[in-house]
């Protein structure tokens, strides 16, 4: 089995819902972002919301949120670095099921460092003009700019769906969760588009969107058609085309990045037959980027295919095959190949599941190009890698309210650097092996409560380095006549980047 998880990112969050009466509700939620270059976003929010009758409802919320960005802060930027408190009121008018309308306004009522306030008001409305046209708006107004929201809907038949919609998003730049810091000004985005069903056994969609931020405008359309023959057949075929405006400058050279094209078109298949217990799909999509000085111009072709085979009732057999092949008019240094393949078994016996399992077997096989972000170093250029993964996962029940579980994962492969002076690599293959193994428990609390915690060790036998990590979870729901509670408590640790 692979895993991937990122030894340079750490994300994890907790988010509860808890009636506290027929009428009134109350949300809390936090969400925690870090990263190896020092990036990190915290949001911790309360909402307390209240419904007079079945006309208005009112809802209360405050939010803190931290920020701290050393790149942006290194570049000059201001609003990257600072803790935030703020509050808000939202009042609902829903005059009927056709017409909710609304209003709200926030306000930053403690702000420490250069963290942008977050002082906003705005008005906006939901609308059912008729049986077939559904209209939404909001425009809101705060220091960060204007904001606003507008989306036109039409159903002229059960199949038939049309759309179009503008979002400007005041906040985008700063947001602080993408792992990067976005540039420009943020002009808003456009996208429209049409879903339709020709006939019985075919549909077609289309849809184009204009994104307006800052230095890389960006316009995009699809269309595509799905024929469906019958009830075990699925083919899905549709193009692309787009144009991609790009004001950063180049600082290898010193001059804007070239504008370019892209065109690209897929194809896929699938597959499924209940009674035979048997599945695959396989999907392929060839893309043509273009430009005029060609240093944007590069091919690029994907394949995705996987299959499942019901095995007596006991288990099932899987297979993968994912593949991306990137070439450009530069040589081999720039091109990227990346193949990966898997067979697996998972045994779970329908009728007795007091053990599960799953064994895998995974072949990898990555020549990154040039500019291709390596998850381990967060930079380009990272080194080329083809390994043969092996995996066992078991799962037990122990008792009725306690399952006990491991796993080990064992990659046995080489690596190769790659050299800056435009060759695909140099020196010879070096060996590269891990070891990951993993101890798991879930405990059965109630009988909708689960929690899970899990241990993490990893193993890199060439460098003799142990890390170690944690996980723990719970979700689960308390209902009575009246209520019920919902609790979703997910994390992530530091571990390892490929096994």
């Amino acid at each position: 089995m692979t895993e991937q998880v990122d030894a340079d990112e750490r994300s994890w969050g907790v988010e509860t819902e808890i009636p506290l009466s027929a009428n009134m509700n109350l949300k809390l939620s936090y969400d925690d972002y870090q990263n190896e270059e020092g990036r990190e976003r915290s949001d911790a929010e309360l909402e307390v919301s209240y419904a007079f009758d079945a006309y208005w409802k009112a809802a209360f919320g405050i939010a803190y949120s931290k920020l701290h960005s050393p790149a942006a802060i290194a570049s000059g930027k201001s609003g990257y670095d600072g803790t935030r408190l703020d509050a808000g009121l939202r009042v609902d008018y829903r005059q009927n099921d056709d017409y909710l309308y609304y209003g709200f306004v926030q306000g930053t009522v403690d702000r420490k460092g250069n963290i942008a306030k977050n002082d906003r008001y705005g008005v906006g409305a939901e609308v059912r003009l008729s049986e077939k046209l559904g209209a939404e708006g909001e425009v809101s107004w705060g220091k960060s700019g204007i904001g606003g929201l507008a989306a036109l809907t039409y159903d002229p038949t059960p199949e038939d769906h049309y759309y179009i919609g503008y979002r400007l998003d005041p906040d985008r730049a700063t947001d602080g969760s993408y792992g990067y810091d976005l540039q420009g000004r943020d002009h808003g985005a456009v996208v429209a588009g049409v879903k339709k069903r020709m006939s019985d056994v075919i549909s077609a969609y289309s849809e184009a969107d204009f994104d307006l931020f800052g230095r890389r405008n960006s316009l995009a359309q699809r269309y595509g058609v799905i024929y469906t023959p019958d009830v075990a057949w699925t083919f899905d075929g549709g193009i692309e085309a787009g144009n991609i405006e790009d004001e950063r400058i180049n600082p290898a050279t010193g001059s804007p990045y070239a504008d370019f094209e892209r065109y690209a078109g897929s194809l896929g298949v699938g597959f499924k037959d209940e009674e035979m217990g048997v599945s695959a799909r396989v999907r392929g999509e060839a893309r043509f980027e273009r430009s005029d000085d060609e240093t944007r111009t590069r091919n690029t072709y994907v394949m995705s295919a996987g299959a499942t085979m019901d095995h007596d009732g006991y288990g099932r057999v899987l297979g993968s095959v994912d593949a991306v092949i990137s070439q450009t008019p530069f040589g081999t240094y720039y091109n990227g190949d990346y193949i990966e393949g898997s067979l697996g078994y998972a045994y779970r016996p329908v009728d007795n599941d007091l053990l599960n399992a799953l064994l895998r077997y995974t072949y990898l096989y990555n020549l990154p190009g040039n500019d291709q972000i390596s998850s381990m170093s967060r930079s380009t250029n990272g080194p080329l890698q083809r390994s043969h993964i092996v995996s066992a996962d078991l799962t037990y029940d122990l008792l009725p309210w306690l399952s006990i579980g491991g796993k080990y994962g064992m990659r046995l492969g080489e690596i190769r650097a790659r050299s800056r002076d435009g060759s695909k690599s140099m020196g010879s293959w070096e060996k590269s092996s891990a070891h990951l193994g993993i101890l798991r428990a879930d405990l059965h609390v109630v009988k909708n409560w689960d929690a899970m915690i899990e241990g993490r060790a990893f193993y890199l036998p060439e460098i003799e380095s142990m890390d170690y990590g944690a996980l723990a979870a719970s979700t689960g729901m308390l209902a009575t006549t009246s209520r019920s509670v919902r609790v979703t408590i997910s994390g992530a640790s530091q571990t390892i980047s490929v096994i």
